[in-house]
């Protein structure tokens, strides 16, 4: 076992001497994915994390909190669910305790057949909820705009019926919308069952990065495109006059890019906290990302190209910038990695093995830098702390494992278009949405 270690040292004290050997146009060259690409969004997001965590709060802010306390604002909570019998209870219970004085809770029960109906109607009869159901499945995006048709808040708040949430979740939501050209704000989702096993944590550390994070940096540059259908609020007129939630997958960031065309803008509150169970098993985790990655290309490709397009109206430079940011570092990076690797191992095959490790260790510390970052801004710092031995493994999740999940995503949507046919929405709807789909 010494033996194993002490080569495995050698290996790597090699591999950093050849790395240290080139000269910079080569390191370039041969590294450019990290060096041009991945290090200076890094460092961009580690600055800009740190910048907004040391800015006082505006005095705007402070002076709309004060009057959201003086005169709380009715809050529409709509809970769409399909076969949530064995959580909805603990959802509604979780709403029920959170300290916001004003609000209703409108549960709608898009056709389960697991016996969400009589948890639905018992709470329905105990006064905590107003209940509909359809008898008929139509998808969440149905279900959604039936409780928005029902909603009477000023402010509607959207959330999976299997989360729960911290008791000052919805004042932090809307204390967001201090802004009025604040259209919507994104909560901050995190793993609640991240101790049951290694893709559990690897999930958690990944909403910690990209959720907890990314969307605090997203938000501060005025980019932000997504409001998770997990947890977030929006305005009800803004809900209205875009059309509200449209048939598909990724229905969540499809009404957040209306709202940012339609003029306005999306918050992030790092402080209102969803917990939510994520997959515990390869397969569920592996069909769940292949629905999340098919929306990149439906939404921001198909349906959302235009943006790119500076004639056509309405034309927002942070639109622009935020398609692009999507569509460079999640679909063009993705697919130029492949042909990066063949095209080292081609040309470098004697030194193939050592750049990928050097890579690997690479991103490894950039990985430690995010964390640690991200730990300084953590609204759970000692439960974050127990990722920090995972770190060094989270290269080959997102490097490897992800990466080859979403190519897949993206050829099959591009090519087959499988997001129409997803069992996540009804074959009838998806049928109607085919029909009239311009895109």
């Amino acid at each position: 076992m010494y033996e194993l270690i002490n080569s495995a040292i050698e290996y790597v004290e090699a591999s950093l001497a050849m790395l240290f050997a080139l000269s910079p146009t080569q390191l370039v060259m041969l590294l450019w994915p990290f060096l041009l690409l991945s290090v200076p969004r890094y460092l961009l997001t580690e600055f800009v994390a740190l910048f907004q965590a040391m800015r006082p709060e505006p005095r705007a802010k402070a002076a709309f909190r004060r009057q959201l306390q003086a005169n709380p604002p009715f809050v529409s909570i709509l809970l769409p669910g399909f076969n949530e019998r064995d959580t909805l209870e603990t959802t509604v219970l979780s709403l029920r305790e959170q300290t916001y004085p004003n609000f209703e809770i409108i549960v709608v029960n898009d056709g389960s057949t697991d016996g969400m109906g009589e948890v639905g109607r018992k709470l329905a009869r105990r006064g905590w909820v107003r209940y509909f159901e359809h008898r008929m499945r139509g998808g969440k995006s149905s279900a959604a705009n039936f409780a928005l048709n029902a909603a009477r808040g000023e402010y509607v708040v959207i959330c999976d019926a299997d989360s729960t949430f911290d008791r000052d979740s919805i004042w932090h939501l809307l204390v967001e919308f201090y802004r009025p050209d604040v259209a919507a704000v994104a909560g901050n989702l995190r793993v609640r069952n991240a101790d049951s096993n290694l893709l559990t944590r690897m999930q958690a550390m990944q909403y910690v990065f990209s959720i907890g994070l990314g969307r605090r940096v997203s938000a501060m540059l005025g980019i932000l495109f997504i409001v998770s259908g997990a947890f977030g609020a929006v305005r009800r007129s803004t809900l209205v006059n875009t059309g509200g939630w449209e048939t598909g997958p990724g229905e969540d960031g499809d009404v957040t890019v209306k709202a940012r065309i339609a003029g306005g803008d999306v918050a992030f509150a790092p402080e209102a906290m969803c917990m939510t169970d994520a997959p515990d098993a390869w397969w569920p985790y592996y069909r769940q990302q292949l629905r999340w990655n098919r929306s990149l290309i439906r939404f921001n490709v198909r349906k959302y190209g235009w943006l790119f397009n500076p004639f056509r109206r309405p034309f927002d430079v942070r639109n622009l910038i935020a398609n692009i940011d999507t569509v460079l570092y999640q679909l063009v990076l993705g697919l130029t990695f492949p042909f990066y690797v063949v095209w080292m191992y081609m040309h470098h095959s004697e030194i193939f093995f050592q750049l990928m490790l050097v890579v690997l260790i690479l991103y490894t510390a950039i990985n430690y830098l995010h964390f640690l970052v991200a730990l300084a801004l953590s609204e759970r710092p000692m439960v974050d702390l127990k990722m920090f031995p995972y770190v060094p493994l989270y290269g080959f999740f997102m490097g490897f494992y992800l990466r080859v999940v979403r190519l897949i995503a993206y050829a099959d949507e591009y090519f087959f278009r499988t997001s129409y046919r997803e069992s996540y929405v009804p074959e009838h709807v998806q049928k109607q949405s085919r029909m009239y789909d311009p895109w």
